[in-house]
């Protein structure tokens, strides 16, 4: 119920929409006040002034028709936005923001019948409307206030990348590490990324922090380089990159401008899909995929195992890497199943040219079982946790060598600790 809602601050004078728009979202008026006008000779006719509380523009997504008024504010006012993509859920779903919108244009059209017949007065909301009314803004105005908080915390620099080594499963040995954005709070701490980057996705924040992430990502890793001992391969960098970075070709000219300028290699760049984004629309993945594969970065699915669809499309799409999804490699220990799973998704990458990266390994033994199936890479706990830039650098620095064991030590000579980094 929480999808696609989020805040839109306006000034005295701003337009939401003119009459004749295309209607691609609805409004809860949260505070303010909104002035309804229609086309009159050569001006306008003002027919409402609409405040807390009210909806405005839910007729034009439901009637798949042009905006029939103009919507301005007459002071500073917040709107809850209400996206189409959320609203034309099928009906049958019938969750509370899809009630709303039914029980208001159901009072809306009623009040207009009662206002041709002469009778103007009407029965107010009902109590259905007012209990889905209060569901919305409980959620949105929790929205709100995050989503400003996140637009502060960007303004204040509270973003930050740590970086998860990932090493070969042959030989121990540093082969890359993944960027992880990070939020630390000035009041209330560690956010955790589960809870802001949802928000960042629905409300498009995600767009401007990916940007950034990149940035930042490739400018670290031109500065782990530098301080590569002698002789020590180059490794990878891997950075996340989200559905509206992908499905927005202007958004993905910009991603090709910040690594053709990063002066990084673009065969050191990994960027780092999830698999949901081929199941909700392999065509349109299809052709954004090629144009970022063109830049000569390399291509990841993240958590691979976990979708239903991307088997039957999979080779369409230009990968490099399948990351295997840590839900599975936990478990493999002690179900066979699990076991099967990852050795069949090993078997798989190899099959269409691609290499394999293990995640959440906590345990040296998965590491030997991996090994076994042939996986390239490995990521988790065990090898290391996710360390901020100054300290990558530093583990860079140290001499070359294993990152960490990858076989299982005489019993007499284990350590007590499990991490071996």
């Amino acid at each position: 119920m929480s999808d696609y809602i989020h805040a839109r601050e306006l000034k005295p004078g701003e337009v939401v929409f003119y009459e004749g728009d295309v209607g691609d979202d609805a409004y809860i008026i949260e505070e303010g006040l909104i002035e309804i006008s229609v086309r009159a000779g050569d001006g306008e006719k003002v027919i409402a002034a609409l405040g807390p509380g009210e909806i405005i523009g839910e007729m034009a997504l439901i009637a798949n028709a042009p905006r029939s008024a103009t919507a301005r504010a007459l002071k500073g006012t917040t709107l809850l936005v209400l996206r189409r993509n959320r609203l034309m859920k099928p009906i049958e779903k019938a969750d509370p923001l899809t009630r709303l919108m039914l029980q208001m244009m159901t009072e809306r059209l009623n009040e207009a019948s009662r206002g041709m017949a002469g009778h103007n007065e009407g029965p107010g909301q009902t109590e259905a409307g007012r209990k889905a009314l209060e569901e919305v803004r409980d959620i949105a105005l929790r929205r709100v206030s995050t989503e400003r908080q996140l637009r502060r915390a960007t303004e204040a620099g509270e973003f930050s990348l740590h970086y998860q080594p990932i090493v070969g499963l042959a030989d121990g040995r540093l082969a890359g590490y993944e960027a992880l954005m990070r939020w630390y709070h000035t009041e209330n701490g560690f956010v955790s990324p589960g809870e802001f980057i949802p928000l960042a996705e629905d409300t498009g924040m995600i767009v401007e922090m990916g940007r950034w992430a990149l940035e930042q990502g490739l400018a670290d890793h031109h500065d782990f380089a530098g301080a590569l001992p002698a002789g020590a391969p180059q490794p990878f960098v891997s950075i996340n990159v989200s559905a509206a970075q992908l499905f927005d070709p202007k958004e993905t000219g910009a991603l090709a401008a910040i690594i053709s300028g990063s002066g990084v290699a673009p065969e050191q760049i990994k960027l780092e899909l999830t698999e949901s984004l081929l199941v909700e629309g392999p065509d349109h993945a299809a052709a954004a995929l090629s144009r970022l594969k063109d830049t000569g970065v390399k291509l990841a699915i993240d958590d691979f195992g976990t979708g239903f669809s991307s088997l039957s499309y999979l080779h369409r799409f230009p990968f490099d890497t399948l990351k295997i999804d840590r839900a599975f490699v936990c478990r493999m220990a002690g179900d066979a199943g699990s076991r099967q799973l990852v050795q069949s998704i090993v078997d798989m990458a190899g099959g269409l040219g691609m290499d394999t990266v293990a995640e959440g390994i906590e345990d040296i033994g998965e590491i030997e079982m991996l090994r076994g199936f042939g996986s390239t890479y490995g990521q988790g706990f065990l090898i290391a946790k996710p360390m901020t830039a100054a300290d990558m650098s530093r583990r860079i620095g140290q001499t070359p060598g294993p990152f960490v064991r990858t076989t299982q030590r005489p019993r007499s000579e284990r350590p007590a600790a499990r991490l071996a980094v």
